[in-house]
């Protein structure tokens, strides 16, 4: 197997040469990603330049298409998967079975007492979260979409690489700044090339726009607040506001902090996960240019990788803030003895 591997890599080494030399290769004009949301189209108004016109009531982007899709998909896998369930798994159901089993047995070790009622969200947005992050790294995510002019009146900006020998700083650069002309390569002689303009891709991993995250950020944080008043009613709120005769000034002052700390958390969700994908996509994208089709292989692999992480920090984190909003003011609320600390978050 070892010995395949290694033939297998070589033979891209000197195809990768080959092709490099050839030609084959990225522009400058290729290196750009919005860091905003990109549309496609506008229901109810018009694009302008890079943008929806005021007047849109919907912005069709390539994350909300995505995001759409991934739904489709998970949705179309449970239904073939559970349509006839078998009491000896396989194929399809099995998978399911695994994945959800393994995902409830962690669960089960985080609030044993609750986890019927914490379950569902933090495991949909983990499997949520992995195949969309894992879809953004198929090939035509980024590189298949509609040209756009390069120049528009709002100038947003995006990453591009200046030259080989610039510095990060000047990594990030406005559209409407005034540019070189695009380094011809063969692949900008194609009758599907975009050498006049840049490619706004039909298809972007749903975490890569920060729309999508902070949507699910906010979600996960309103189920933290709903399940607390559930379980403590108006005692939730003693978290917060502490009496300072009776606790004393410094556990007052400790509350202020927690009621910051729980708005913060949609900014360290949404931004968290949005950095980690944004980032991976840059990478990729610089390491493309630089020397395709070897460079880039260890990053993808790196990329898979934290795929993976992002979704299951951002489900665990959404489960223990499940586990200690639940918890009475101290911490001293009965979990079955797996209730996790009421601080350290």
């Amino acid at each position: 197997m070892r010995n395949r591997i290694l033939i297998v890599l070589g033979v891209l080494l000197v195809v990768g040469f080959v092709l490099y030399f050839l030609g084959f290769k990225m522009s400058k004009a290729d290196l750009h990603i919005s860091a905003a949301a990109e549309p496609l189209a506008c229901i109810g108004g018009q694009l302008e330049g890079e943008f929806c016109s005021a007047d849109t009531i919907l912005p069709i982007t390539n994350a909300f298409i995505t995001t759409i899709l991934v739904d489709l998909v998970l949705a179309l896998m449970i239904f073939v998967g559970a349509r006839n369930m078998q009491l000896v798994p396989k194929g399809l159901q099995n998978l399911i079975e695994v994945v959800i089993e393994a995902l409830y047995n962690f669960a089960l070790g985080v609030d044993r007492k609750n986890v019927a009622k914490f379950f569902p969200l933090p495991a949909t947005i983990f499997i949520f979260f992995l195949v969309g992050n894992l879809a953004g790294l198929l090939p035509g995510f980024g590189s298949i979409g509609a040209c756009m002019p390069s120049e528009g009146e709002h100038g947003a900006a995006v990453v591009t690489v200046a030259s080989l020998n610039s510095s990060p700083a000047d990594a990030i650069a406005p559209i409407a700044a005034e540019g070189a002309a695009a380094e011809e390569t063969l692949f900008t002689g194609w009758p599907a090339s975009c050498a006049d303009g840049r490619i706004v891709p039909w298809l972007r991993a749903p975490a890569a726009d920060l729309n999508v995250t902070f949507a699910v950020a906010i979600v996960a944080v309103f189920m933290v607040e709903y399940y607390g008043f559930q379980a403590l009613g108006f005692g939730y709120l003693g978290k917060f506001f502490i009496n300072p005769f009776k606790e004393g000034a410094i556990m007052t002052f400790v509350g202020i902090i927690e009621l910051f700390s729980e708005i913060m958390r949609i900014v360290a969700f949404a931004f968290r996960i949005f950095g980690n994908i944004f980032g991976g996509e840059v990478i990729l994208v610089v390491m493309a240019f630089l020397f395709p089709y070897i460079l880039p292989l260890p990053f993808y692999a790196f990329e898979v990788f934290v795929s993976f992480i992002q979704a299951v920090i951002f489900a665990v984190l959404t489960l223990v803030f499940f586990s200690l909003a639940v918890q009475e003011h101290g911490g001293h609320n009965d979990h079955d003895g797996s209730a996790v600390p009421a601080q350290g978050h």
